[in-house]
């Protein structure tokens, strides 16, 4: 799902990245934001299964791949 090469530490690169190659629109991006900077914590209200499994996903291979681990 994300951009080969890509990792960051930062949740809005992750979640703008996968906006970008079509995983998620931008009002998704900008909820799930809104939700983590009020919340700080991540959270899926209002957010579809399927979409919340994609961000999940995402997070976990970003980690692997800034730890280095395949």
């Amino acid at each position: 799902m994300l951009e080969d090469g890509f990792k960051s530490n930062r949740y809005g690169a992750v979640l703008g990245n996968l906006s970008d190659h079509g995983y998620l629109e931008n009002t998704e991006v900008d909820m799930l934001l809104k939700n983590y900077l009020s919340t700080h914590t991540i959270n899926f209200d209002r957010t579809s299964d399927a979409k919340a499994k994609i961000v999940t996903e995402a997070l976990i291979d970003n980690y692997h791949r800034i730890k280095g681990n395949p």
